[in-house]
Formats: structure tokens, C-alpha cells, sequence
């Protein structure tokens, strides 16, 4: 039977292009021209096969009520002459190969979940643009363009405005503690201001100001180890209780923190070596938040010398990297901790 269905005509340059609403039941007859490097007739394709668990993800997206997916596939059929356009709807004939160009981990997680009666067929339509006479290797070549050249955008501000609004289940593949890390970091940063970190973080698009010593994402990231448990299930009384341990450390080394540009305490090595080395043995230990200065005390004969951004026999021998901030909190850990 032949595909027909409405569209809309358009041209760029020479190609000819439709936008076009496809029933979900029609999406099976597409074909992807998958790499196979011992096809007999020398026929090669330039797509991956697909990942079953990116097609999982997005039938199991479309078990929700209001899920809709509006970003269009690309499709294109290579033969000359086999679109027909006629009152608002293109026709093509029975047996007309059509390509995926780019979509066929959506196309296959739609076919999917229309199998598994999550999608009614009759309910649901899928936006494609269908290229009229590319020939493969002009597909293969739009395939790369896509999958190359869209630089992919820092959704940070996103992610941070649907935690904000309770929109968690929106968030594709964001884990738990992230979602608690995110939460955390602000009530640090607009909440509590006795702490060391209180304004000190610069949210995602906000501009630069004097103050900021650390963003918002690395400071997410710094809480990872701290979270990953599951352990801290009230993030107001865990960003608390951070709040507490990171006064205590400024109570210790009040001068790093009157200055703290000049200091690595609140840059990236001594964020992560407090959160993400130190923090989760010494909270899950200490919960007493009235004894933190005093078990922190050892920090003292450090000093804030050892902070020095300039100081090379400081905290900055142990270098960057996961590795170096490793470094840097066992030695803090044996020798002051």
C-alpha cells in the first residue's frame, strides 16, 4: 500500500523538501542503510546499527501521558520521479525505498512503544522532513553534518530551572544525586548566609560578577561522591549541614576565605578535595555540627600559607585533575584530619 499522508512543499537551493505528519504505523517501512562491511554486492550503508538501550529509553519516554516528541526526523527518497504532491499530501508508491537520514533511534523507540500499546497508532503523528533525490552519498554526507557540526548546548540553566519547578521527571538521564547536588548547591548559595559559600557560586548564563569564586556546575559535580549513596534524602538538611563543615574549615583558615582568589580552598582543588574525597566519611562520622571547628582544628597547622595560589610547595604541587585533588585530601586526611 502507499505511504500518503499531509505535507507541505518547500525548496533550498535546488533540493526539493516536504514537511510531512507520518502516522506512528507508517514508521516501520522506513529502512536505515546500516554499515555492512561484508554486504555481497559491495553495498556499504554509513549508519550504526542502533542501541536497544537508547530505543528503550525513549519507548519507556513515551509511557507518559503527555510525552511528545516535535523535533523532525530526516528522511529521503533516492529515486527520481517517486513523490507525488497533490492537495495538500504527498504520495509514495509501494515499494519506494525511504531512508533515515537522522532518526532512527527515535523512529525505532516510537515503532517500539506503539508495539507494546503504549502509543495508539491513530492518536499520534511524527514530524519528518523528506529530501526528494539526494543520492547516498549526499545522505551520508547530511548524516555527518548533523551528528558533527550542531554543537551541543550547555543545558545547565534548563536542568536547574525544571529542579527549581518540581519538573524532575523531565529531566532525561540526570541520576538522582545530581538532581539532590543541584538542589543542595542553591540553597548554599541563596540561603544560608553565615557560609562560605553563600553568593560565592555563579549560576548557569549569570554574568561574571566579583565575587563568584566557583560555578555552579563544577560545584555540582564536587558533590557527587558525597550523594551517590542515596544517604542524604532531605537536601535542606544537607545543604545545612555543609554549611556547618564549610564555616568550621573557614573558622580554622579564616584567611583563605577573606581573600579567597588569591587561595585554592574555594577553587576547584580544595572544593573537590573537602566535597568529594573528604566530606563523606567525615559527615557520615561527625554529626554533631556544634563539634565540627574543633575536629577540623588540625587545619591550623597548615595554615592558609599552604593555600597560596603562588605557594608551589603548597596545595598546588599535588596539581589538577581527580587524580591531584585525590592526592591532595589523603595528604590532608594524614596530616591534619
Amino acid at each position: 500500500m502507499s505511504l500518503n499522508f499531509p505535507a507541505i512543499p518547500f525548496n533550498q537551493r535546488k533540493t526539493q523538501m516536504y514537511i510531512a505528519a507520518v502516522p506512528v504505523d507508517s514508521l516501520f517501512r522506513f529502512s536505515v542503510d546500516t554499515w555492512d562491511p561484508k554486504n555481497v554486492v559491495g553495498h556499504r550503508g554509513y549508519q550504526r546499527k542502533p542501541e536497544e538501550k537508547r530505543i528503550k529509553a525513549i519507548a519507556k519516554y513515551f509511557e507518559r501521558a503527555d510525552a511528545i516528541m516535535p523535533v523532525a526526523g530526516l528522511l529521503n527518497v533516492r529515486e527520481k520521479g517517486r513523490i507525488r504532491f497533490r492537495n495538500g499530501r504527498i504520495t509514495i508508491p509501494d515499494g519506494t525505498d525511504v531512508w533515515v537520514v537522522d532518526m532512527q533511534h527515535r523512529l525505532q523507540g516510537l515503532v517500539r512503544a506503539k508495539e507494546e500499546g503504549v502509543i495508539r497508532p491513530l492518536s499520534f503523528n511524527f514530524t519528518v522532513v523528506i529530501t526528494d533525490c539526494l543520492a547516498q552519498v549526499d545522505e551520508a554526507v547530511q548524516f555527518y553534518l548533523i551528528n558533527t557540526k550542531a554543537k551541543k548546548m550547555d543545558v545547565a540553566l534548563t536542568r536547574r530551572l525544571l529542579i527549581e519547578k518540581g519538573k524532575v521527571k523531565d529531566i532525561a538521564d540526570v541520576k538522582p544525586w545530581e538532581i539532590a547536588a543541584v538542589r543542595i548547591t542553591i540553597d548554599l548559595n541563596n540561603s544560608y548566609g553565615a557560609n562560605p559559600w553563600f553568593s560565592r557560586i555563579r549560576q548557569p548564563n549569570e554574568e561574571r560578577l566579583e565575587q563568584h569564586v566557583a560555578t555552579e556546575k563544577s560545584f555540582v559535580s564536587s558533590l557527587r561522591q558525597l550523594l551517590i549513596s542515596g544517604r542524604y534524602k532531605q537536601t535542606r538538611k544537607a545543604a545545612k549541614l555543609l554549611a556547618n563543615y564549610w564555616s568550621a574549615i573557614r573558622a580554622n583558615i579564616p584567611e583563605a576565605f577573606a581573600e579567597p582568589k588569591k587561595y585554592l580552598l574555594q577553587r576547584t582543588p580544595g572544593m573537590f578535595a573537602f566535597n568529594f574525597f573528604i566530606a563523606p566519611e567525615f559527615l557520615a562520622k561527625n554529626r554533631n555540627v556544634n563539634k565540627f571547628e574543633g575536629q577540623l582544628s588540625g587545619l591550623k597547622k597548615l595554615g592558609a600559607a599552604f593555600w597560596r595560589r603562588t605557594n608551589k610547595r603548597g596545595a598546588r604541587k599535588f596539581g589538577t585533575g581527580m587524580a591531584g585533588y585525590a592526592n591532595l585530601a589523603e595528604y590532608l586526611k594524614r596530616e591534619v584530619l
